[in-house]
């Protein structure tokens, strides 16, 4: 077992010692009044309030409240629920001013008693909004609340409100973040899975619910990045998206923070208000009334697939009420596709590149998906009193994939000729029949599926208006499954060769495009071979002896679970000459992490002719990709229930556990040292502990491989937030902090895979170094926002990341497989191959964010009712490390699912009952598959896979357009329709030289179609 160690550990505090640290600064509130006593005036009152629109009766959060009164300006914004309060207000007649964006400023006049505290209602209007019949918020709306709070913000943070980019086709909340500066996705053919801040790992990306982490199951894979595509969004109010850290934010929050805030009943003064949204959508490509056939399994389903959406929520009494949501959507894809693998060796000695690359596979594939999305959320909020507050919520999320892949396989051997750029003919090699190259069909069918549970409960209390407490605890627990053979049908069922040599060879031509062709050449046979003799199950083969690769079952399970606490304290000294806030918590956080992916074969006799045509799916008779016509598959369900008894082979067993706490203590310090310059800064000191093991079960004599590490570190941070007072429209903003980067789960577990049989000596050894430490990194931010007078926002953002320690890996010498060996108690004979996780050295991401947003109500009619969103972001790494090598390892690991430069620009419309919201989202290319080693290397010197054999795998850019059209019918029913990916953009990947005098070799890899444009027809409302 290997231990890591960083200085003093702080895991034997218990928490409760943390809670009554928090409590015993509690007391200071006693201090309270005396303090005030000999600060403030006998001859000044407060005035406190709430701030609405009056249109919709919604609480506005953000709202700009200021007097000036005796040549003193008091300021201060509203909170959740619209309320404020202003305190040292001089008495007797006084002006009050509230603003927001969007709508029109209002004065209300107050008469305020020494010593007394007023309250009044400010409403807020505008014409252009009060004359619309449709009362459901739109782009514009959103737009308006996202301003709002990004301005009164104190560090760099950006917001967007539910409705401010329009409708959001399935609910996937990747898809809804994507329009914000500083992200980019990282996708799974066309789900968004990850999303990656500011360049960093999608792993290190913090997602939260009401500030509480949530729990992922990341597709059962080794990794603790969080996949928006098993939750829905339905009960998010806004999402804060924080791109500078303060000491009361997580220090692994290094490339961001993002944190959806939940719905309640109190964002309007109505009693109870409902909200719903139905719809229909269907894929342009597979539009259809009836129900089709192949789509998944071996049943038939209708590819238009439904939506529900329910919101209500209710005041029982002025101090409770309850909000609860119901979300339930559907999607039908089809995603054809072709993929084109390589063989670039030279076949006997590295280079890479040292003889003109040769195609190794063609694959031409269909892949239809069914998702499946149920949630229901709630949430109750209760004062207690009138300074002690109760919030609940939870939420319930179900996710449920369907997901088939069909289609031909053309294996050209390792010897295949070059007939031009793009034309290839098969050659001979390995698995190649009689040099005439091989065609596998396969069918791939798999159901991923899990819940995720979250709720969290928040306790707080106002001693005074200058001081509050409050406790917050969650649990959250998220399981994801993939099921086969339980559900009837096997997983996957491949490796079909044809029957007989009844050709010499195949060629293909048009290679990098949608379709390639591929011609037959005659072989000794009388019969002519063509693309339809491949399409009859009649003339393959389907299992042979030895093989246990063809029939194969993966039933993979993951749970994850996160629970913990947080506190904290804070006393406003507002009276005194230097405003003075300080707070002071702590946060204690678990984390349970346990995969199990077994992976299970069969052998049987081998089947052809009639008996393979009985096993045949009688419903797929689609367009397999691109018009390469039908091609008949076998029946997944038919196959196992065939062949069941036949799954004996246990071809791999892994198991992983996972254990983590995170314990942390801060105190921060806002200081308004004048009027037009507040200054934030504190220090946060965090205790991380990861322990994990791991075993790959299949072989009786593996060996389970463990790892502790225990570090803690002190994270301070500084930032400024300066509103001149001769433009209140500009607001400057600038921050230093430290944060680091906990190690990937991958990249702390050591695998040890034994020898197949004893005395192969085959086995190998993965781990980390024993010195491995967290990465570190040291930001820097200057931001710049210009408020237009109506309703609008152009600003300026720039970032400099130094990244200390990266995760690199690379392989071991022959000295270091023995020593590792000999440490974990092994024999290192027993192992021929290793490789180490280490730190690498340092790097610097910076980067640019420019954005604009504004409505039109400046404009004469008609053209006030237009609104804007544009932004663009540019990303740079630059790596440096004494190994060359390493530094350029370094610097692709960063770049890993990352699109250096992208841009969005959304488009709003309204006038009268009429709304048009287009959306355009635009990435540069990426490297998003990591290194491919290349294949069909042949001679001893071809057993290492070295720097110069592998590729890098890149996406190329990409650019999707939605359009929404709506139509009020009245106040509460508006019927909408949406158009999703209009130009039909498809997703190219290609292959690219991995070292930098290779660059200028581009192969092509996929080619990926969504069968779009995407279609939606619904009607949403409210009352």
């Amino acid at each position: 077992m290997i231990t890591t160690q960083t200085n003093t550990s702080t895991s034997g505090r218990s928490l409760i010692s943390r809670w009554l640290r928090v409590c015993a600064l509690a007391a200071l509130t006693a201090l309270a009044p005396f303090l005030h006593a000999q600060s403030a005036s006998t001859s000044t009152g407060t005035v406190t309030g709430t701030v609405l629109d009056s249109s919709t009766g919604k609480y506005l959060e953000g709202a700009e409240v200021s007097l000036e009164a005796q040549g003193t300006q008091l300021r201060t914004t509203s909170a959740r629920g619209g309320s404020f309060s202003l305190s040292g207000v001089p008495s007797g007649p006084q002006t009050l001013v509230v603003a927001y964006p969007g709508l029109d400023s209002k004065s209300e006049n107050v008469n305020v008693v020494a010593g007394a505290s007023v309250t009044v209602s400010v409403g807020l209007s505008t014409e252009t909004v009060m004359l619309q019949a449709m009362t459901i918020s739109t782009s514009k709306e959103g737009m308006a609340q996202a301003m709002a709070l990004q301005k009164v913000s104190v560090q760099t943070k950006l917001v967007a409100a539910s409705d401010q980019f329009g409708e959001v086709s399935e609910g996937n909340i990747g898809e809804y973040l994507k329009f914000l500066p500083g992200v980019s996705v990282d996708y799974n053919v066309n789900d968004a899975r990850g999303i990656s801040l500011r360049g960093l790992s999608t792993a290190f990306t913090i997602v939260a619910v009401d500030g509480t982490p949530m729990a992922g199951t990341s597709s059962m894979d080794d990794t603790r990045r969080f996949e928006f595509e098993q939750i829905a969004m339905n009960n998010v109010e806004t999402t804060e998206l924080y791109k500078t850290v303060t000491p009361d934010i997580s220090a692994t929050s290094t490339g961001g923070f993002v944190n959806f805030v939940t719905k309640s009943a109190f964002d309007t003064e109505g009693i109870q208000r409902f909200s719903y949204n139905v719809s229909l959508s269907v894929p342009s490509t597979n539009f259809s009334l009836s129900k089709e056939g192949g789509v998944w399994g071996h049943n038939e389903e209708y590819t238009i697939r439904p939506s529900v959406e329910m919101n209500y929520a209710r005041r029982i009494t002025s101090k409770l009420g309850f909000n609860v949501n119901y979300r339930l959507s559907e999607k039908y894809d089809d995603s054809p596709r072709t993929t084109v693998t390589w063989n670039v060796q030279n076949t006997s000695v590295p280079p890479i590149f040292a003889s003109t690359p040769r195609i190794g596979t063609l694959a031409i594939r269909s892949e239809q998906k069914l998702t499946h999305r149920e949630a229901f959320a709630g949430k109750v909020d209760y004062k207690l009193t009138d300074a002690t507050k109760l919030s609940i919520s939870g939420q319930w999320n179900w996710y449920d994939l369907n997901f088939t892949q069909r289609g031909p396989t053309f294996a050209f051997g390792t010897n295949a000729t070059v007939n031009g750029p793009n034309s290839f003919t098969s050659g001979s090699g390995a698995g190649v029949t009689a040099g005439a190259g091989t065609i596998t069909n396969g069918v791939l069918y798999r159901n991923k599926y899990g819940t995720t549970y979250h709720t969290n409960g928040t306790l707080s209390h106002e001693f005074s208006q200058y001081s509050k407490l409050s406790f917050t605890g969650y649990y959250s627990r998220a399981n994801g499954q993939y099921r086969d053979t339980s559900k009837g049908f096997i997983s996957s069922a491949s490796t079909m060769v044809p029957t007989a040599t009844t050709y010499s060879g195949f060629n293909v031509s048009g290679i990098g495009s949608d379709l390639p062709t591929v011609t037959f050449n005659p072989g000794a046979s009388a019969t002519s071979y063509s693309l339809d003799s491949i399409r009859s199950l009649g003339n393959y083969n389907f299992g042979a002896a030895g093989n246990n690769t063809n029939f194969q079952s993966r039933p993979w399970t993951a749970l994850d679970t996160k629970k913990g606490a947080n506190g904290t304290y804070s006393y406003d000294f507002a009276g005194v000459d230097v405003p003075i806030k300080i707070q002071t918590g702590f946060a204690y956080d678990e984390v349970t992490r346990y995969i199990s992916r077994p992976d299970l074969r069969g052998v049987f006799p081998a089947i052809t002719g009639s008996a393979l045509t009985a096993l045949a799916d009688p419903n797929y008779t689609k367009d397999v990709a691109y018009g390469f016509g039908s091609f008949q598959v076998v029946d997944p369900f038919k196959v196992y229930e065939a062949y069941k008894d036949k799954l004996t082979f246990v071809s791999l067993d892994d198991v992983r556990q996972f254990d983590e706490t995170n314990a942390a203590e801060y105190i921060r310090v806002d200081a308004t040292i004048a009027q037009d310059l507040l200054l934030t800064g504190g220090v946060r000191v965090e205790n991380h502990t990861i322990d994990a093991k791991a075993q790959s079960r299949a072989n009786a004599r593996s060996k389970q491989a463990k790892i502790d590490l225990d570090y803690t570190e002190w994270y301070p941070s500084l930032s400024a937030k300066y509103t001149p007072r001769f433009n209140r429209n500009l607001v400057f903003r600038g921050g230093v902090s430290r944060t680091v980067g906990n190690p990937d789960y991958a990249d702390v577990l050591p695998v040890i895979t034994s020898e197949a049989n004893p005395g192969d000596a085959n086995g190998s050894i993965n781990v980390p170094d024993p010195e491995l430490k967290p990465y570190f990194s040291n930001n820097f931010d200057l931001s710049v926002d210009y408020y237009f007078k109506h309703s609008g926002v152009i600003s300026l953002y720039g970032y400099r990341k130094d990244v200390k320690n990266y995760f690199i890996s690379q392989a071991m010498t022959r000295a270091d497989i023995n020593a590792i060996a000999v440490d974990y108690g092994y024999n290192p004979a027993e192992f021929a191959s290793g490789a180490v996780t280490t730190n690498g050295g340092k790097s610097t991401l910076q980067g640019v964010e420019l954005s604009y947003a504004q409505n039109m109500t400046f404009l004469p009619k008609p053209f006030n009712g237009l609104n804007i969103q544009a932004n663009f972001t540019y990303m740079d790494v630059t790596a440096k490390d004494a190994n060359a090598q390493r530094q350029i390892d370094l610097e692709y690991s960063q770049l890993r699912a990352v699109s250096p430069k992208t841009a969005n620009f959304i488009l709003g419309y309204r006038y009268r009952d009429f709304s048009f919201t287009s959306t355009t989202n635009w990435v540069s290319e990426s490297l998003f598959g990591g290194f491919v080693a290349s294949t069909f290397f042949t001679g001893t010197a071809g057993t290492a896979t070295l720097p110069e054999t592998r590729l890098a795998r890149y996406r190329d850019e990409k650019l999707t357009t939605d359009w929404k059209f709506e139509y009020a019918v009245n106040k509460h029913i508006a019927v909408y329709f949406l158009l999703r990916n209009i130009f039909n953009s498809q997703r190219v990947d290609y292959y690219q030289g991995y070292q930098p005098q290779y660059r200028d070799v581009v192969l092509a890899d996929t080619r990926y179609e969504f069968g779009e444009p995407h279609l939606t027809l619904g009607v949403r409302g409210r009352f």
